[in-house]
């Protein structure tokens, strides 16, 4: 299914407590280094993320053209000009459920951390979400990351289990499912 095609999203302007004004919009191929050096940034932090492929140029660009010919939002939060993170939304696939579940992740700028840019990708994701008519978000978050975990519970997720089966680099990793009820 393509959400672009059912899910209209509206650029979002907010004021921070920073006083720099933010905009929530879908990413561009403009955007493609930006999103490429937060997320090998953020690979490139703490033990949760080794084993994951950091992005080149090339596998940047196919990873865009993957998201859009899927349909699945990519979404970047964006400060006085530049990029300070990124969020990605799909269909949840590790298991089937009987209403619509959506899975997302969220990336951040080092640099701009603890400055709302992650809540703010969060609220936007959830208002898309809810106009795709999914009634759950599901994060799923390698249990060894304790700032995401962190994060999660205190915006109203709720931890519903974890599974051992993923692997990183050939070694199984622990993730926890915490889900947001939308509905």
């Amino acid at each position: 299914m393509l959400y672009n095609d059912i899910c209209i999203w509206r650029w979002k302007r907010k004021e921070t407590d920073m006083g720099a004004n933010w905009i929530v919009r879908e990413a561009v191929e403009t955007d493609e280094t930006a999103v490429r050096c937060i997320y090998n940034a953020c690979q490139a932090q703490g033990k949760w993320a080794e084993g994951n492929r950091k992005y080149t140029e090339k596998s940047i660009h196919s990873f865009f053209c993957r998201h859009k010919e899927q349909g699945e939002p990519l979404l970047v939060a964006q400060a006085d000009g530049h990029v300070a993170g990124f969020a990605l939304l799909w269909e949840f696939r590790e298991w089937k459920t009987e209403e619509k579940t959506m899975e997302y992740a969220v990336y951040t700028d080092p640099d701009w951390r603890r400055q709302g840019v992650a809540s703010l990708l969060l609220e936007a994701v959830k208002e898309q979400a809810e106009a795709c008519g999914a009634v759950s978000l599901m994060a799923c978050i390698d249990i060894r990351n304790l700032p995401s975990l962190w994060f999660h519970e205190n915006r109203g997720f709720t931890s519903t289990g974890s599974f051992t089966k993923w692997k990183k680099d050939g070694s199984p990793v622990t993730v926890a499912l915490y889900e947001l009820e939308l509905t």
